[in-house]
């Protein structure tokens, strides 16, 4: 039976909160597709997202390794931002492990580090994955009409990986589900839809799939949309990065 461990980090803010509460359908989704599943989250008695717990299942080897939480350039984090994984210092444990890290910007120092001490596949984003939320559904996520299509592309990355998907069609799968979430918000005429297609592009754009063969990366953003630097507050409803400002670079 393959092995996956998830690291959730949850409900310590609100872009924590609505990642675990997505990462629920990742959780079940492995179990139902015939997997052990170790589910590191929160603070759980038992299994929580620290350091320690994290270092102990990794070590057991997993085929597989699901991490949703913050992130920049070189670590990856746990509950209240505890470091489980950092570049040069322990970014050997993923060896032998597919990884999806969703999170932010692993994929410009971590992911390729990870690779290089031979994590077969390692999938990410190279800039702050990004999401427009409303402020009405914060106790109720899965129903935010706004967060929808950024989660929605972001599972499709965990369930292509859980499925055994190639790393090529693991990329095209979550390029094909942002383009899905554009045709669906370009025919919208609710007020947010501009700024709700502007942010799904930043992430179709920052998505990044690394082997030690291969890497596969969005080089190109739509017609019509620039890129220019991500504001903490849109046009009435919140975008959140899934970041934080603390340690040695933006998280």
């Amino acid at each position: 039976m393959p092995k996956v461990l998830f690291s959730r980090a949850g409900d310590f803010d609100i872009a924590t909160l609505y990642l675990s509460t997505y990462g629920t359908k990742l959780v079940q989704f492995a179990k139902d597709n015939g997997y052990e599943v170790v589910d590191l989250f929160n603070d759980d008695p038992k299994l929580p997202a620290r350091l320690l717990v994290f270092e102990a299942e990794i070590e057991k080897r997993p085929n597989l390794l699901i991490g949703l939480g913050h992130g920049n350039n070189t670590i990856f984090t746990g509950m209240d931002m505890e470091v489980l994984l950092k570049t040069g210092v322990n970014d050997d444990l993923t060896s032998g492990i597919k990884t999806y890290l969703w999170s932010c910007l692993t994929g410009v120092t971590l992911g390729p580090a990870m690779v290089e001490k031979t994590c077969p596949e390692y999938y990410g984003y190279k800039a702050d994955w990004t999401f427009i939320y409303h402020p009405k559904y914060e106790t109720d996520p899965l129903n935010d009409p706004y967060a929808k299509a950024f989660f929605d592309a972001g599972l499709a990355t965990g369930y292509a990986v859980l499925l055994g998907k190639t790393p090529k069609e693991v990329y095209d799968l979550t390029i094909a589900r942002y383009d899905y979430w554009w045709d669906y918000w370009i025919k919208q005429e609710d007020p947010m839809a501009d700024d709700i297609l502007t942010w799904l592009n930043w992430n179709k754009n920052n998505f990044i799939a690394i082997t030690t063969s291969e890497i596969y990366r969005e080089p190109v953003l739509r017609a019509g949309i620039p890129e220019f630097a991500i504001p903490l507050g849109i046009a009435g409803a919140l975008l959140f990065l899934l970041s934080n400002s603390k340690s040695d670079a933006k998280t």
